[in-house]
């Protein structure tokens, strides 16, 4: 993996430089929103708030806008060695080491329709067509905190027995070995292939996840609390469904997208646009960027860059003999329902919490006690680098001591892996980062 990446970011003249806005070739603003020149792709603007919840209430930030709900892919083929995973080696101007392992098809609606003008998007038409039998296919979020409303469709294809033809130098198939090792790897698998692999029924991958672990290792416990029958659940899934209705009703978010001029707090200047006072920890610049192998060899965009390094931490203990992950119910500006569940604690980059709950509090105490917890997984992943610049969260899966009693609160919830895998096809039932974490558990398929 090293040097096929090496090769192929010295193969492509990789260049990411920050320019002014009015050095923009393709951007400009409208209605004081920075767009494309064909209004496609994606948007920065702003966004303000009203809610019933007094922390989100008149709140207001710079956002990225991209109504359009974009593809991400994955090829499989099942032999005899098992399944195969066709994964491209995705050159993005805010990669961190440039290329990241990615979906098969990672392509927004005005790329693969080439707005761009550019080259045809490599293996869209089986996303696209009944080519071959589609196996997963679900609608999820991404960043809420930095986009409004986004979407994708996370979608896998089974294309044994056919052939796809020649791969292009920047792809490559992938076996679960390999997948196991990129798994806890630092910014090798990119977040929409950790959204994709995280989603998908795990036993496209395994006949038998997690069969491999003996009883007492911590594969072995994955694997009971994968196979937990509901009757185990400290709740129902109606029950885990019906506790996110009510946070929602009580949020009751409303949107307004307004322009850039209107953020009380954000500055708009000849190569950034910014905070005046920092509170969110990030602003946007306009870079240019020279790939060779992607649709278009050089183009430019705007980038948001955040000031620090987040943190998705994923908290998991033996209760009542099973294993159990606690997810926390995030309010954040950008979710359509106003709350989904998150990492047990979710910091994004750039952020500087207060932490009030008392959950929270206590939680962020615990995980750095080694009387009280153990980490059990941890790497370095950047955000998608299409639209943020190196920004990089620390994931973490952290094991409390069966002992350590964690007060209850109206914002978590503790639940088994199979009834995290039952309510993960309903759409903004799981942000974006807590797949992004849960990711970290392919160690031991």
């Amino acid at each position: 993996m090293a040097d096929w990446r090496r090769d192929v970011v010295r193969a492509s003249g990789f260049r990411c430089t920050p320019i002014p806005f009015a050095d923009s070739q393709e951007w400009r603003f409208m209605d004081g929103i920075l767009r494309h020149r064909t209004r496609g792709f994606f948007a920065v603007g702003g966004l303000r708030v009203t809610s019933r919840r007094p922390e989100l209430d008149g709140q207001e930030q710079l956002i990225l806008l991209q109504p359009e709900t974009a593809i991400n892919g994955f090829l499989i083929r099942r032999g005899a060695a098992g399944t195969e995973v066709l994964f491209q080696g995705r050159l993005e101007p805010g990669n961190v080491e440039a290329m990241q392992l990615a979906p098969t098809v990672q392509s927004t609606e005005a790329n693969y329709k080439r707005l761009h003008g550019g080259g045809a998007t490599a293996f869209l038409d089986w996303f696209t067509t009944d080519r071959a039998p589609i196996v997963y296919d679900e609608l999820q979020s991404e960043e809420a905190t930095r986009y409004y409303g986004k979407y994708n469709r996370n979608v896998v294809v089974d294309v044994t027995g056919h052939d796809v033809g020649e791969l292009p130098s920047t792809y490559r198939w992938f076996d679960l070995d390999a997948i196991r090792e990129f798994a806890t790897a630092s910014n090798v698998l990119n977040t929409d292939a950790r959204s994709v692999l995280s989603g998908i029924d795990w036993q496209h991958l395994h006949p038998t996840p997690f069969g491999e672990h003996a009883d007492g290792t911590f594969g072995g416990a994955l694997r009971r609390s994968w196979l937990a029958a509901p009757d185990r659940d400290e709740a129902t899934d109606a029950d885990v469904l019906g506790w996110l209705t009510r946070l929602r009703v009580r949020s009751s978010p409303r949107q307004e997208v307004v322009p850039i001029s209107e953020l009380e707090n954000w500055v708009l200047e000849p190569d950034v646009i910014r905070e005046h006072e920092t509170r969110l920890g990030f602003c946007a610049r306009q870079y240019r960027v020279e790939a060779e192998g992607r649709e278009i060899r050089a183009w430019d965009q705007p980038l948001i860059d955040s000031h620090g390094v987040g943190r998705l931490t994923l908290v998991l203990q033996h209760r009542a003999g099973v294993l159990r992950f606690l997810v926390k119910a995030s309010h954040e500006i950008g979710f359509l329902e106003g709350v989904q569940c998150a990492a047990s604690i979710t910091i994004v980059p750039g952020e500087h919490p207060d932490a009030t709950d008392r959950v929270e509090s206590r939680l962020r105490e615990i995980v750095r006690d080694p009387d009280q917890a153990t980490l059990v997984a941890a790497c370095r992943q950047s955000e998608e680098g299409g639209r943020f610049y190196q920004d990089e969260n620390d994931y973490e899966i952290v094991a409390l001591d069966p002992a350590v009693e964690i007060p209850n609160s109206p914002h978590y919830r503790w639940l088994t892996l199979a009834q995290i895998r039952r309510l993960m096809p309903i759409p903004g039932t799981f942000a974006m980062e807590f797949r992004g974490v849960l990711a970290l558990l392919l160690r031991w398929l």
